[in-house]
């Protein structure tokens, strides 16, 4: 194949070619870019443009994919007001729930945003209940420890298959972790302190919420087959 752009008209009819041109240059041949039988995308790979591109290549107008995982977030207190909005004295906004949203949006997964709920337990029960009904992970933030006025534990402590399996880690900030699964869901209860909120998240809610988009969205594999973060830590139930 010649390209046009090797070539001029010297006259009507008659070109001339400025390029040598060796036999089948510029045409690809069948099956040199994939072959048949060929593996194209394994499964739990995220599906990005340059995956769209490939399955559009081998013209697969559509495939079988898993829903983005849903991870409910709930920012719990009294004193907690959705940011764009009035404040009294002795509330503050909610940074924790805008903070933990956009966290989990960065790993793949939708965060529906639940707002805030005041410290009562049934209004906590009934939240976490829809949460858990309608997402995959259940987030809250605040009330992890077991003091008065933490409405969020009790909410969680009523469940027992198996329920609550962590409470409280050696680890600062963020000592009043809670850790939860109830119907196969992980439930997680993190500080209310931003910086201890973020803290904590990052290193015990990320690699769970990421594992369920699959094994090659989670973080990198070791040679023995669990990611760094997944071995980082072992830990044993330390209770308040």
């Amino acid at each position: 194949m010649v390209l046009v752009e090797w070539t001029d008209v010297v006259e009507p009819g008659a070109i001339a070619i400025r390029q040598p041109v060796a036999p089948s240059a510029g045409i690809s041949g069948a099956g040199s870019d994939i072959g048949a039988g060929e593996t194209v995308l394994r499964q739990g790979v995220v599906i990005g443009s340059r995956e769209i591109a490939l399955l559009a290549a081998v013209g697969a107008g559509e495939i079988p994919v898993f829903r983005r995982p849903r991870v409910a977030i709930l920012s719990t207190g009294d004193e907690i007001v959705q940011p764009g909005g009035p404040i009294r004295p002795g509330q503050v906004y909610d940074s924790n729930g805008p903070m933990l949203a956009a966290a989990v949006e960065e790993l793949g997964c939708e965060a529906p945003p639940l707002g805030a709920v005041a410290d009562d337990v049934a209004g906590l029960e009934e939240a976490v209940d829809a949460a858990l009904a309608s997402a995959d992970v259940v987030l809250l933030s605040g009330g992890a420890s077991k003091g008065a006025g933490d409405m969020a534990f009790r909410a969680v402590a009523r469940f027992s298959d198996p329920g609550v399996v962590v409470h409280g880690v050696a680890l600062k900030p963020g000592k009043p972790l809670c850790l939860a699964v109830t119907g196969g869901k992980p439930l997680a209860i993190l500080p209310g302190f931003p910086t201890s909120a973020m803290f904590t998240f990052h290193e015990f809610g990320r690699a769970r919420a990421a594992r369920f988009r699959g094994p090659a969205a989670g973080a990198p594999r070791k040679p023995g087959g669990a990611s760094a973060d997944e071995t980082r830590h072992r830990i044993r139930p330390r209770h308040l």
